[in-house]
């Protein structure tokens, strides 16, 4: 169907066809006729010659009227911002007359398909919704429907554009959608005969803004059934044109489809010059009565937009000044300035957003939240939408606070609320998303590449065959896994990949790794948890080296050893019975529970209080035990009968704590109200009141001689009082909000106490001052407690955390991790040894104070272990940077004193007769280990002496020195040394050959050389290229050499052919030593990494990680049967530990720390598939 290029005025037409008619007429006359044509023809020809162009130029003036710029009325900003011009803009926007003009008169030709495209920010839906659009609604004779996006779904977008055309509701659209769907252009056609009501020849205009959502966003079904609808319903409607919107980068993609008819001869939108950027600027200003000083100031303006592709950043800096100024007002050079000018304004009201974000407590993460606002786009970001159901509170705060700043946009409103960034500009201007985006680009483009598989899947109907398998799904995987926290996935790519994972025969091995990954990266935070990961691993995906890694890493750290469940609310408070056979625990469930600390049964349950029960002590007989509660009162329980002796009232508001005196006799009570009471015990009556503190009163606490009392406030102070008086003796100051609790040291030197203030202190009590602060908890400390011994103390935190310190040094020994919420309180056991702890979460847990997984942990070094040795008469040697070493007998030490500087090696004598020592004095010397005597000093070395080491028979010592040599001395002594010389840097490491006639040293020159023992004949060299050869082992055959390589790496050669034939790889810190097991099979390492691993050298695997330090391991040793290893810490520790390799063993192991199974949530989480059953079912103690 063809159209007249232009519709003329009609009159001017008429006129037209009536001066044809006549002047025919006129040449066409008879004799018969001519009189009446001289009378009337020629004169109205002259007339309609004389209108025509007369009524022409009325009509183009009418035509101009019709089209003219409407005034601007509003009393908001002439500029748009970062948002787009909208219909209602159409009096301040400017700079595109032509293109106006020229979208017109295409709008009046032949294709009635219009493709409007030109790169992001340039202004496209601007020139449509201000320009173009305004201009079309001032003709009658057009309909225009509000301009819709595709989204995910055009057909109804479409729906809802159409029902807002006339009117109707949002049920009325979906109907309409239903039937956009289901009947086509037949369907559309309908519905545009509705808005044209009744006049069939008034044109329509269908917008679709963002047209490229076509091809991001709706499958691809949709795409096609949509554009085809468009394209009959064109075919179908000669009244009806179409106008597609979208970026330029798209353009190849439309044309290359199935419906390219519509985008040909596209309308491209390109950047404004100068000359239309000084109009876009100055224009509007002159609306509200603004003017530029110096009027030069526009042009720089332009100037300093560039080629016209800022205009949003320019748009954005137009508002700000508006904002700034005010109508009828000046913008001046300083206004420019100190906004930033076109690329500063909205980098200035980003970085004071962000700034005011990050200040609150606490902070939320803005740049995290706004990078689910990006994807990839054909290698590009671009923006997102991003519901409202995808954003937690913290991140819905940052959305809300960026759209209060119009930097952000929302659509919708409640729970389908969907919100995008107002302009793509705010990718490339603001530099802190700029670079964030830069960081997680890759994976970004990779989640895009992701989804865009899926939406094939799906496309096709779900085949097999598009399924990911082996490296495609293990990549897929990992992308899902760093988006997660940065990057959305559309939920039917995060389904595409499970369905891939479960159907693939390799994927379980791969989860399996993926799963012991996780418990790796958790096991020093959260042990339970890694071991419940690792054991999932293990049994229910694949038993691979690394979810064995796993187990054994998890089990090396866990401390805790049972966990005690009944409680129906909170627990508050756990206390051990004097024999440490039972726990008394307090609840907001209104009860005192007791339980059998062995078995963890439950012994007994208390009930009568009327609120929370805040606390409950044993007496010191362990007969009783006395409650607190927030029902104001507090208890005495018989134990024994289960039954209440006396009931303690008189305090005005809740009890939070009761305290019994050391001899049994009286009970002391801590109150809201502000008092403590001294109670008789016997008879539950008031002894005395103690009134003083300006706050509600937390805690009491009597000393070991029962003289005195402590007492802990709101008031931020710790008050000490005379028990018996009740005077007042002392207050001490320090912490800065609530002390929480307070405790006597079991010789009442000292009292301990913590605070809100998110620290625990330690008190001189005879001076009442505190030089010691334990800091390290996250949130408000609320429990604490001495150690029998008054060595260490512990406390509990709101940061569901239990802490264990030195009571001397205040060092931080030991963080226990487990708990799922707050946790309230925690008490020492009698022998020390246990914890008990109550929290938020329900339960108590208890935990091994000294051990994880160790046999045995010598404490006594003042500094970092550097070395360990173990005696075949199964002693153990250590060597320290305290300056000593020290011989391990019966739980004690022998300390070896005489060393001026620090010790780095220790080596026993084959005997088991003596120590060897190597020092940093430049030393080695030789101890009778019997009592510690010095017996040589071998001071021949010109520089620090690394290591150490007797020949088989003990008759010959070998030292390593930083002078680059190895010495050979006689034992005893008497001749001279044998120097073996060739090393070019620092010796290292030195070994005997099993059979005594070699020795191999390690260097710092990346060699391991081989002398004869007796010649100092140089018999081999092993070159580790690019590495400092720091540490090496001689295995006990005789056939293999372990050395380092790389830091990190284990290179085992063949002796005798000098050749490598295995790389142990793994460690993930350098690796400082290694040893070898007595047969030869295993070899363990230590690393700084904190671990020590055991390997099967011959194989080349890793098979546990068998140790694990709080700090750096730098030594490890084998028990003389090989069933052991021995460590050496920088967290001044040796530990021994048992070297279990056996898969079987390793589970066992594994599941006597755990006590409770995985959640339905977290296994869908991790895709595990449904659960097998258990070995054993679910544990409370062990």
């Amino acid at each position: 169907m063809c159209m007249r290029r232009r519709q003329g005025p009609v009159f001017p037409g008429y006129l037209m066809i009536l001066l044809v008619a006549l002047l025919g007429l006129a040449l066409q006359v008879s004799p018969q006729t001519t009189h009446v044509v001289q009378q009337w023809a020629l004169p109205v020809i002259v007339l309609c010659m004389l209108l025509i162009p007369l009524v022409l130029a009325w009509e183009k003036g009418q035509e101009r009227r019709n089209l003219a710029r409407p005034v601007w009325k509003g009393d908001r900003s002439p500029y748009p911002g970062l948002d787009a011009f909208t219909e209602d803009d159409d009096a301040v926007f400017f700079g595109r007359d032509g293109e106006i003009q020229e979208l017109m008169e295409r709008l009046r030709g032949e294709r009635r398909s219009i493709a409007v495209t030109g790169p992001s920010g340039v202004g496209k839906s601007s020139l449509l919704h201000a320009g173009l659009l305004p201009r079309m609604a001032q003709q009658r004779r057009w309909v225009i429907v509000p301009s819709m996006t595709p989204e995910d779904d055009p057909f109804r977008s479409l729906s809802y554009s159409l029902a807002d055309a006339r009117g109707a509701d949002a049920a009325d659209a979906e109907r309409v959608a239903a039937d956009l769907r289901r009947d086509g252009p037949d369907a559309l056609g309908r519905s545009l005969d509705t808005l044209r009501e009744g006049r069939r020849n008034r044109a329509v205009l269908v917008v679709v803004d963002q047209a490229e959502e076509l091809l991001t966003l709706s499958g691809d079904d949709d795409r096609d059934a949509f554009l085809g609808m468009l394209k009959d319903a064109i075919d179908a409607d000669s009244k009806l044109w179409v106008v597609f919107v979208f970026r330029a980068e798209f353009l190849t993609a439309f044309l290359s489809g199935g419906h390219a008819g519509l985008f040909r001869h596209p309308f491209t939108v390109t950047a404004l010059d100068r000359a239309a950027l000084r109009t876009v600027i100055r224009e509007p200003a002159e609306r509200v009565g603004i003017t530029f000083e110096p009027p030069e100031l526009v042009a720089q303006m332009a100037d300093d937009t560039g080629d016209g592709t800022a205009l949003p950043l320019l748009a954005y800096l137009l508002h700000e000044l508006y904002l700034h100024v005010g109508r009828n007002s000046t913008i001046t050079t300083e206004d420019y300035r100190r906004t930033g000018g076109v690329d500063g304004a909205l980098t200035r009201r980003a970085d004071r957003l962000m700034a005011e974000l990050e200040a609150m407590e606490p902070a939320p993460p803005v740049l995290q939240t706004l990078l689910k606002f990006v994807k990839f786009t054909d290698g590009r970001p671009t923006r997102r939408r991003v519901p409202g159901g995808e954003l937690d509170e913290q991140g819905r705060l940052v959305v809300d606070a960026f759209v209060r700043e119009r930097l952000c946009t929302s659509g919708r409103d409640g729970e389908d609320a969907v919100f995008e960034v107002s302009h793509e500009a705010l990718f490339s201007a603001w530099a802190p998303l700029r670079q964030t985006i830069a960081l997680h680009a890759e994976v970004l483009r990779r989640i895009a590449d992701l989804e865009q598989w899926a939406a094939e899947w799906d496309r096709y109907g779900r085949q097999e065959a598009y399924l990911l398998r082996g490296d495609r799904l293990a990549g897929a995987r990992k992308w899902i896994a760093e988006a997660d926290g940065l990057a959305a996935v559309e939920p039917l790519a995060a389904e595409f990949v499970e369905i891939s994972h479960r159907s693939d025969g390799v994927a379980m091995r791969r989860l399996a790794d993926s799963i012991a990954r996780q418990a790796l990266t958790a096991f020093q935070t959260d042990p339970e948890h890694s071991l419940l990961l690792a054991l999932a691993a293990h049994e229910e995906c694949a038993p691979t080296p690394l979810a064995r890694r796993a187990l054994s890493a998890g089990f090396a750290v866990s401390r805790m050893r049972g966990v005690l469940r009944g409680h129906d609310d909170r627990v508050w408070s756990a206390a051990w019975s004097p024999d440490g056979s039972l726990l008394a625990t307090a609840s907001s469930d209104r009860t005192v529970r007791v339980w059998d600390a062995a078995s963890g049964a439950e012994v007994a349950v208390l009930r009568g209080h009327e609120g929370t029960v805040a606390s409950a002590v044993w007496s010191p007989d362990g007969a009783r035990l006395a409650s607190a509660s927030y029902d104001g009162t507090a208890r005495i329980w018989d134990v024994a009968s289960r039954t209440r002796v006396a009931v303690l009232r008189g305090h005005a508001d809740m009890v939070w704590s009761v305290a019994w005196s050391p001899d049994g006799s009286r009970v002391a009570s801590a109150s809201r109200d502000g008092d403590i009471r001294i109670w008789d015990a016997a008879d539950g009556t008031t002894v005395s009141t103690l009134s003083g503190h300006e706050g509600w009163v937390r805690d009491a606490a009597w000393s070991p001689d029962g003289t005195r009392l402590a007492s802990a406030s709101d008031d931020r102070t710790i008050r000490i009082w005379d028990a018996a008086a009740g005077d007042e003796l002392a207050v001490w100051r320090g912490h800065e909000d609530t002390v929480r609790m307070v405790a006597w040291s079991p010789d009442g030197d000292r009292v301990a106490s913590c605070s809100y203030d998110r620290t625990a202190r330690v008190w001189d009590a005879a001076a009442g001052t505190s030089d010691t602060t334990l800091r390290g908890h996250a949130d408000l400390v609320w429990s604490i407690a001495w150690s029998p011994d008054g060595d260490r103390l512990v406390t509990a935190s709101h940061d569901r955390t239990i802490r264990l310190w030195s009571s001397r040094d205040c060092v931080e020994l030991a963080v226990l991790r487990g708990h799922g919420e707050n946790v309230r309180g925690v008490a020492f056991a009698p022998d020390g040894t246990r914890l008990a702890s109550a929290a938020d979460d329900r339960t108590v847990r208890f935990w091994d104070t000294d051990r994880a997984a160790e046999i045995t942990v010598l404490r006594g070094h003042a500094a970092a272990v550097a070395a360990v040795g173990w005696s075949t008469g199964d002693r153990l040697a250590s060597a320290s940077y305290d300056g000593t070493a020290r011989i391990w007998v019966d739980g004690g030490s022998l300390v070896l004193r005489g060393h001026t500087d620090e010790v780095w090696d220790v080596a026993w004598s084959p005997d088991g007769e003596r120590v060897a020592t190597a020092s940093r004095d430049r030393t080695a010397r030789i101890w009778r280990a019997a009592d510690g005597a010095e017996e040589a000093v071998l001071d021949d070395h010109g520089d620090w002496v690394r290591a150490v080491a007797w020949s088989p028979g003990g008759d010959r010592l070998a030292t390593a020195s930083d002078d680059r040599t190895v010495r050979i001395h006689e034992w005893p002594g008497g001749a001279e040394p044998l120097v073996l010389r060739g090393h070019e840097d620092t010796v290292r490491a030195v070994a005997w050959s099993p059979d005594g006639e070699r020795v191999a040293a390690a260097s710092h020159d990346g060699t391991v050389r081989i002398w004869e023992s007796r010649t100092g004949l140089q018999v081999m060299l092993l070159t580790v290229p690019q590495s400092a050869v720091r540490a090496m082992a001689w295995s006990p055959d005789g056939g293999h050499i372990a050395a380092l390589s790389r830091d990190r790496d284990v290179q085992i050669w063949d002796v005798a052919q000098g050749v490598e034939t295995a790389l142990l790889t793994g460690h993930e810190g350098w690796v400082w030593s290694m040893a070898w097991s007595p047969d030869g099979r295993t070899l363990a390492t230590a690393s700084t990494d904190r671990t020590v691993r055991l390997w099967d050298p011959s194989a080349g695997r890793e098979l546990c990680v068998a140790a694990v330090h709080a700090d750096e391991v730098w030594d490890v040793a084998w028990s003389p049967d090989g069933t052991r290893i021995a460590t050496a810490s920088s967290d001044r520790t040796v530990r021994v530990w048992e070297a279990v390799t056996d898969g079987e063993a390793l589970v066992a192991r594994a599941r006597s720390r755990v006590f409770r199974r995985l959640t339905q949530d977290e296994r869908h989480t991790l895709m595990i598939p449904a659960p097998r059953t258990a070995p054993e079912g679910d544990r409370s103690l062990t």
